[in-house]
């Protein structure tokens, strides 16, 4: 019982802290014509990396596209 009062909070401390990470996936759609396009960071991880995500949900929103979801 006792390592159930310690497990609980520690499980929702690391469910938190996974939820406020970076999203590294982003599908975007086409309403108009239902065409999915997807913007994922490199498993680098790096700084680069990151603009090259934010550069590509950019140009897929000047082309029509909106954010359908990001992970």
């Amino acid at each position: 019982m006792v390592r159930l009062i310690y497990l609980v909070p520690l499980l929702l401390a690391l469910g938190c802290a996974s939820m406020s990470a970076k999203h590294s996936r982003t599908l975007l759609m086409d309403r108009s014509t239902g065409e999915t396009k997807e913007c994922t960071v490199r498993a680098a991880r790096t700084v680069l990396a990151y603009e090259e995500y934010e550069k590509c949900i950019k140009t897929a929103e000047e082309q029509g596209y909106t954010v359908w979801s990001q992970y």
